[in-house]
């Protein structure tokens, strides 16, 4: 994962990093009485495994999507959350000193009601070497969906973003003859971003699977002074067109004395809920709503972590 290859392999620096640290390095002790606030500042991860552009570029030409319709329509799984997905586009492949491959992410936070900034690290593996990674771009948005009309071609809309900084700072000034394709090498993966944060709301089906670790294993990390191994949730979530189906039922009363499930006691733990979009098929007329993201369960009863890996 490019966010642990960042937090704890080769990387440059910046004096940015602190912010980004700040949300995706997780704590290892948990209190009960730790605030909702608090834990809210910690990043959900989303992992795409298949390659983002090449997904975006073939619904593209397949007539599956619009950009416009894409960067319209993108919702917030979270108001903090990490994307990231590995490409071999633009790695020269082929070549003896070519890439191997190329990993895009981002840490995307709400600000405030509508605007959202995007700290965008890309790490680059060649072969026989550790990836090196560094946080390459800060975005900002003013609203969220990031579009207004376009001013070069009437009826389309266009991506606007501030940019706050930039690893190669020199070559986006206007003059630099490079400053033309460095400036739309940024506005491609900023747009592979938010397809990818598009494509996340749209899950039809998933496969969930609990990660653990053995504690002699833990105790040799620890006698290494190794980063220590959470406990989290997979979910492998695999993309297409939603066809969920939602009938009323009656509410079922529980047994209230009756000795709960691990399952059940998992659910009931502090947890984030991902913005998706329900789709009322059966109802007069169907529509669909988006459900904004939120927060359930007791941070007493223990906090669960997810990692969604993402895939076709």
């Amino acid at each position: 994962m490019l966010a642990q290859e960042w937090l704890y392999g080769e990387r440059v620096s910046t004096p940015h990093d602190v912010r980004v640290e700040r949300h995706l390095t997780l704590p290892t002790v948990f209190s009960k009485h730790t605030s909702h606030a608090a834990l809210n500042l910690l990043a959900e991860r989303i992992v795409f495994t298949d390659d983002i552009p090449s997904i975006l570029y073939d619904m593209h030409d397949n007539r599956q999507l619009t950009f416009d319709g894409v960067l319209s329509s993108a919702k917030l799984p979270y108001d903090c959350f990490w994307l990231e997905y590995t490409t071999l586009i633009g790695t020269g492949q082929g070549d003896s000193d070519a890439l191997e491959s190329a990993s895009y992410g981002a840490l995307v936070q709400r600000l405030g009601s509508e605007a959202v900034r995007m700290h965008i690290i890309i790490g680059l593996k060649w072969p026989e070497v550790p990836i090196m990674s560094t946080l390459a771009y800060i975005v900002e948005f003013d609203v969220w969906p990031p579009v207004v009309p376009s001013k070069s071609v009437e009826g389309r809309k266009a991506l606007q973003f501030e940019l706050c900084y930039a690893f190669n700072q020199e070559r986006l000034i206007s003059g630099n003859p490079n400053a033309r394709q460095s400036v739309s090498e940024l506005g491609s993966i900023v747009s592979e971003l938010i397809f990818g944060i598009f494509l996340i709301t749209q899950p039809r089906v998933y496969t969930d699977e609990a990660v653990r670790f053995k504690a002699s294993h833990k105790r040799a990390r620890a006698a290494r002074n190794k980063p220590p191994l959470l406990e989290y949730r997979k979910l492998r979530v695999h993309i297409c067109k939603p066809r969920k189906h939602y009938s009323q039922r009656p509410t079922l009363e529980r047994d209230t004395g009756s000795t709960e499930s691990a399952a059940s006691i998992q659910h009931r733990r502090y947890h984030k809920v991902m913005g998706h979009f329900r789709h009322y098929v059966n109802h007069e007329p169907p529509h669909t709503t988006w459900i904004e993201p939120h927060y359930r369960g007791d941070p007493s009863l223990g906090v669960t972590f997810t990692e969604r890996d993402v895939s076709r």
